[in-house]
């Protein structure tokens, strides 16, 4: 999979481009990553940082369902596991679905890496922009998500895929879609008849 970030975000995280990192192995997996995944808009995300409460937050949409995660307190040196806590929320947000659990063991079997690389999708951008404004408040309504003193990130990423609406042009005409149930359709098209001769 691949993460594409903004140039800010991208120089603040102190992030490589995969010709600049400095262990050839780790290199070769980012390039070979890069090559094989891009223009594969359901394994393309992109990511902005936002700060809630002086912390850094991380909120990644992908590209092909706009199925957005909210990351919490994602420090430097977390940075390098982003691709495990979005696996982790994506296997929560789809907890009461075995079958959709077992595409997504195979999804992540198949697509172990993730790589970095700076966001110019500008549906992304835009996406991104109106979720942190329309939705998050610019990060004041993760408080409403604070309880006995602790940040329900589940709750949060459950409610924004299953409870907003999403938006696309498709051919001129705006299509409103779920993002979790979007995602569930792309995810399911692809890997459905793998499991079943599994």
């Amino acid at each position: 999979m691949i993460l594409y970030i903004t140039k800010e975000n991208f120089d603040r995280y102190k992030l490589k481009m995969p010709g600049d990192m400095i262990s050839p192995v780790s290199r070769v997996i980012a390039q070979k990553v890069i090559d094989t995944e891009s223009g594969d808009r359901l394994l393309e995300w992109g990511g902005k940082l936002f700060y809630f409460d002086r912390r850094k937050c991380f909120q990644v949409v992908n590209f092909a369902s706009k199925l957005t995660l909210i990351l919490v307190d994602v420090k430097m040196d977390d940075f390098a596991g982003v691709g495990n806590i979005i696996a982790h929320y994506l296997f929560d947000l789809y907890d009461y679905d075995p079958k959709m659990k077992k595409i997504l063991e195979l999804h992540f079997e198949k697509h172990p890496a993730m790589c970095f690389s700076k966001l110019h999708d500008r549906s992304a951008m835009a996406t991104l922009n109106h979720t942190q404004s329309a939705y998050l408040d610019d990060g004041y309504r993760l408080y409403e998500y604070i309880e006995n003193g602790i940040l329900q990130t589940r709750k949060l990423n459950k409610q924004i895929n299953r409870d907003w609406i999403f938006t696309e042009k498709i051919n001129g005409k705006t299509d409103y879609f779920v993002s979790a149930e979007k995602y569930e359709k792309l995810i399911k098209e692809r890997y459905l008849s793998k499991i079943v001769t599994r």
